[in-house]
């Protein structure tokens, strides 16, 4: 072995052992580097990502400006431009297309954004926003589960409370009533809601023959589950409100899996048409020399389609898109109460699914009042 090439090993090894090493979470600077360096199908991903890691910041101003960027690119997903068309053209793996996420993706960025209105006192926007994650959510095929997002449905209430709308309050309560039953509902007096974020984001990866079938699994290594929070002193009851991972799994029939189970059967089908139509010209070729007719250019005719169908069926790409928002929760759980300004002291304790603790070094927490003394507590375990 020359000492170049262990030099080149030595690199490589070294390289993975810095990566191996890397801290469990991305900071803002690290995910808007990989805005300006990702190929433009990728930016909007990792524009999301890096919405979430300013927000754990408590970067506002950059967080909103984020996910603004990515809900334009995001609602124009049907839009009559090349890009659109594009993603919805048989000739593309799905992975080369523009990156627009699957419903429950769609549906946390209006969540988040939603988020960062309520941390400003916007309530009317806040409602528009998460109005617009339930609108994504409800893409999903299969009946049983459109429209199940309940903490966008909780948040919608919320801000119609906030906002003084009564009637609209107890209408999105009703919803998060039946699809969480025994959910402690907001108090009429409540004026803070608390938000905490556990665990990490679904992960996608591609499955069968070709990798044209998407399966999820959950996060490695982040077990926590529950949680128990005191609030100057004083322990706070709080429950899940939603599964993300739950989301995830339950979509049905998505669009882009309905799209690459397309893709798939027009493949065989025209791979199908291409070996018949090929064996049918060599077939009469065999035949027409034992005949002595003259068909020269209906074979040809024929062997042609063969080559078109099979050509057809060589470039049309069922690859799933394995992409996924790689800093999101697996589980949101909410809580409102009263309480008479911004808190002070906010302790957090997680833990696992049988009930023990759980490290919480890196847990964020942040706090927000409004105006009109209304406040957001928001925690995330991961970033």
């Amino acid at each position: 072995m020359t000492s170049c090439t262990a030099n080149r090993y030595l690199k490589a090894a070294m390289l993975t052992m810095a990566v191996l090493a890397a801290p469990a979470h991305a900071d803002y600077a690290s995910e808007a580097a990989k805005i300006r360096s990702a190929p433009a199908k990728d930016a909007t991903l990792y524009t999301l990502q890096a919405g979430v890691a300013a927000l754990a910041e408590n970067r506002q101003a950059e967080s909103s400006e984020l996910f603004d960027t990515a809900l334009a690119s995001i609602e124009g997903m049907f839009a009559n431009t090349e890009g659109a068309a594009k993603a919805r053209s048989l000739w593309y793996e799905e992975g080369a297309k523009d990156y627009k996420g699957e419903p429950y993706e769609r549906a946390m960025a209006f969540y988040y954004r939603g988020l960062l209105y309520l941390a400003g006192g916007d309530y009317e926007n806040a409602r528009a926003s998460f109005r617009g994650g339930i609108l994504q959510d409800a893409f999903a095929e299969e009946q049983q589960h459109r429209s199940d997002f309940a903490s966008l449905m909780l948040l919608e209430g919320w801000a119609n409370q906030l906002n003084g709308d009564k009637g609209q309050a107890e209408d999105a309560y009703r919803e998060v009533a039946r699809l969480r039953p025994g959910f402690q509902l907001p108090a009429k007096d409540a004026n803070m809601l608390v938000i905490a974020e556990l665990g990490g984001s679904p992960r996608k990866v591609g499955d069968g023959i070709g990798n044209h079938e998407i399966v999820y699994r959950k996060a490695k290594r982040m077990p926590e589950r529950s949680l128990r929070i005191e609030i100057d002193g004083k322990p706070v009851a709080i429950a899940q409100a939603e599964d993300v991972f739950y989301q995830a799994t339950t979509r049905g029939g998505r669009p882009v899996d309905r799209l690459i189970a397309g893709k798939v059967a027009f493949q065989n089908v025209a791979g199908g048409i291409g070996e018949v139509a090929g064996t049918l010209a060599s077939d009469l070729s065999v035949w027409n020399a034992a005949s002595g007719a003259s068909s020269g250019n209906a074979l040809g005719a024929v062997a042609a389609v063969g080559a078109i169908a099979s050509l057809v069926a060589v470039n049309v790409k069922p690859r799933a898109d394995v992409r996924y928002w790689a800093n999101l929760p697996e589980t949101v759980h909410m809580t409102a109460l009263r309480h008479d300004g911004l808190p002070g002291k906010i302790e957090v304790a997680l833990f696992d699914e049988a009930g023990q603790p759980v490290a919480a070094e890196n847990v964020r927490v942040h706090k927000w009042i409004d105006k009109r003394g209304n406040v957001l507590v928001w925690i995330k375990t991961r970033n």
